[in-house]
């Protein structure tokens, strides 16, 4: 099925995927890049920031249907978190991966992606190969996020950024 948002023609798979490419068969190459997250502000401002600097992405998120778009160099694709080895399965091949979540404290379902997903997002990384992982969010959670990063130091190149400032240019940076 070929859809078009903001004059963009969109490929919806079989899998229900959403791919701005010309194409079924796109294979993600290791300069690409994974966005990971639930559809709001942290996300779409990285997602933005990275696009602008030129980078191809892959962003995998909760609700793809919801992400406009006005770029081809980004595929949409549902998030699946039910598993470590669904995330898993979703990342390799990925040399780096950008783990983006939201600050709102008082999102309770936000919250309560955050922590039925964010350590088994850090060992599917891992155990995919995932070079670098970039993981962004609130700074009141920072020892939360440092923490498992930390509890895996050596086994992949991790940081933190605090969605402080102009967090989006500081993920560009690390990439």
């Amino acid at each position: 099925t070929k859809i078009k948002r903001n004059g963009i023609p969109l490929v919806i798979k079989e899998n229900g995927h959403i791919n701005t490419h010309n194409t079924h068969n796109i294979s993600h190459t290791m300069k690409e890049i994974a966005l990971l997250g639930s559809n709001g502000p942290v996300f779409a401002t990285v997602l933005s920031a990275l696009l602008k600097a030129g980078h191809d992405v892959c962003a995998y998120t909760t609700e793809p249907t919801k992400v406009m778009l006005d770029t081809t160099n980004v595929t949409i694709e549902e998030l699946k978190t039910a598993t470590k080895e669904e995330t898993r399965e979703e990342l390799e091949g990925y040399a780096t991966v950008v783990a983006a979540y939201e600050t709102n404290f008082q999102d309770v379902a936000n919250n309560d992606f955050i922590l039925r997903t964010y350590s088994n997002t850090v060992n599917a990384a891992i155990e995919a190969g995932v070079k670098r992982l970039i993981v962004v969010g609130n700074p009141d959670s920072e020892a939360f996020f440092r923490g498992e990063l930390r509890r895996h130091a050596g086994l992949i190149d991790a940081n933190f950024i605090s969605t402080e400032g102009d967090y989006a240019a500081k993920v560009v940076d690390e990439i």
